[in-house]
Parts: structure tokens; C-alpha cells; sequence
């Protein structure tokens, strides 16, 4: 890569970051104007639009998305790279990671599977995310986390899909339940747990919806006997109020861990990926 290349690739970065040239400018010391003529001549080598203007702001174009993932992980091995230097002398990990997961699993099974390496390496940070699976994969096109953990394979290039275990779905129900048997709760409209669950059943049963945030609220709404849930069994614990409902069978669904495909990966991310891979299974059985 060519210095003059080199330059526009970090006033894009700059941009990208802080969706504001104004900002880009003072963080690289360069007028506004120098900052758009670099832009401009990167985006005629690349022939395509890296940011659209907008009275509102700057927003970044989806090949600007894909330029600014490159940016991050090239920043990222940089920063990885001194600190496994740093580490072979002081035999020590050390950086930041981010790891997002929906509900079910992030509590009762990442945390826990991660513990050891956090309680045995005080210089690394560990940054832990609850989303809905949905808005998932925008953390990790955003580079907002390292890792992703979802129930089904994200199907894309250069992204890693490694299968950590299974959860298995069963229906619960408070063991006094007595009525609103036909009302199941999910943690939002969009939530297609329960439909998958009795579409693998061969049962299209119907039955009415209401929403709690999280796995644990709707835990919480069985016990108040508001309803059936579909949930993991392996969050159900000690909850001597909630049993299992007999007529159905267990459904298995797959929880796979995401993180792009690089050429370098840090003592740190590896670390990750080993502590994961050995323990999330006894966890979720």
C-alpha cells in the first residue's frame, strides 16, 4: 500500500468512525477539505461511494461497512500484535474482547465458560452484550464485538462458524397451571422460538403471544402462571414451580460461535475460542 494510499485509508477511518469530516479533521490535524480530497481520490480508485451526505449527517455506504470492518481489524492485529510481544516476556494476556449473545445462553453459559480466563488474566477486559438474535449480526458487520453467539449459522463469508453445543427446547408450564394453556411467551414479536418448536413437533397448533424482554422474564411470567414458554432446559435449574410439559419432545437447536476469518489471530482471541469450545457443552446439557 502506497503512502498516499495509506493516507486516504486512515481519513476514510477517521470519518468512519466519528461519521463527522469536522471531527475526522481535528483528530488527524488536516483541514476539511483535505480530509473530502482524500476521500473523493479513494473512492475513484475503489470506483464506488464510500459515504452518503446527508444534511442529518454522514452515513457510511455498505462497501464503506466492509472497508471499515478492515480498518478495525487491521487497527485491532496492530494493537493484538504489541500485546502478544508484551505478553511472550511477561508470559501474561492482556486487551479487550467483546461478546454478544442473546439471553439464553449469555448468563448461563458464555460467562460462566469464560470465568477461568477472566479470573486468570486480570489485564484483559471483557465486555459482555445481551441483544434479540436479529440485531446480532449488525454488531459484528460493525465491528461492535469480536464475537457473536446465535442459534443458527450466520451464513456468510470469511465469517468462522463454530458449533459449541446444543440447547434443547422443552415446553414449561407452572405446575398449578390450570388455564391460559394456549398462551405462550416469547421475548418479542419477532421471536420465532415457539414457531419453530412446534413446527419441528409436526404440530401447527394455535396459540396467542405475550412478549417479556429476556429468557429470565419469561421464566418469571410462567411462575406468575402467565403462560406456557418454550425454553431451554438447561436454565431451568431448581425451579421446583415450573416442570416440564410431558406431551411434547425435546427440540435441539444449535448455538454457534461467529468471528471473521483472519490471517492473525491473537493469543488472546485463540484463548477465547479454546475456553468456549471446551466448556459451553457441559454447560447447555
Amino acid at each position: 500500500m502506497t503512502q498516499a494510499s495509506q493516507q486516504q485509508i486512515e481519513a476514510f477511518f477517521a470519518v468512519a468512525k466519528t461519521l463527522s469530516f469536522s471531527k475526522a479533521s481535528e483528530e488527524l490535524h488536516l483541514t476539511q477539505s483535505a480530509i473530502s480530497h482524500r476521500i473523493k481520490n479513494l473512492e475513484d480508485t475503489l470506483s464506488v461511494s464510500l459515504f452518503i451526505r446527508r444534511p442529518s449527517g454522514v452515513q457510511v455506504t455498505p462497501a464503506g461497512e466492509v472497508l471499515f470492518r478492515y480498518c478495525k481489524v487491521r487497527q485491532g492485529l496492530d494493537e493484538e500484535l504489541v500485546r502478544d510481544i508484551s505478553a511472550e516476556v511477561s508470559g501474561d494476556l492482556g486487551g479487550h474482547v467483546r461478546v454478544a449473545a442473546y439471553s439464553s445462553v449469555l448468563r448461563s453459559v458464555i460467562m460462566p465458560a469464560l470465568s477461568k480466563l477472566m479470573e486468570s488474566h486480570d489485564k484483559v477486559v471483557f465486555e459482555f452484550i445481551c441483544y434479540n438474535q436479529e440485531k446480532l449480526p449488525d454488531l459484528l458487520h460493525h465491528s461492535k464485538a469480536e464475537f457473536i453467539v446465535m442459534d443458527h449459522r450466520l451464513e456468510e463469508p470469511k465469517v468462522r462458524k463454530d458449533l459449541l453445543g446444543y440447547e434443547r427446547m422443552v415446553v414449561i408450564e407452572h405446575k398449578d397451571l390450570e388455564s391460559r394453556q394456549d398462551i405462550y411467551i416469547d421475548n418479542s414479536p419477532e421471536d420465532r422460538v415457539t414457531e419453530q418448536f412446534f413446527i419441528a413437533q409436526g404440530d401447527l397448533q394455535k396459540y396467542r403471544r405475550i412478549f417479556f424482554s429476556d429468557c429470565y422474564g419469561i421464566i418469571e411470567g410462567v411462575q406468575r402462571k402467565l403462560g406456557r414458554a418454550v425454553m431451554p432446559a438447561h436454565l431451568l435449574g431448581n425451579l421446583h414451580d415450573v416442570r416440564i410439559v410431558s406431551e411434547f419432545q425435546p427440540y435441539t437447536v444449535g448455538v454457534y460461535l461467529h468471528y471473521y476469518e483472519q490471517a492473525y489471530y491473537s493469543r488472546l482471541h485463540q484463548s477465547v475460542v479454546e475456553e468456549l469450545s471446551k466448556n459451553c457443552h457441559d454447560l447447555l446439557s
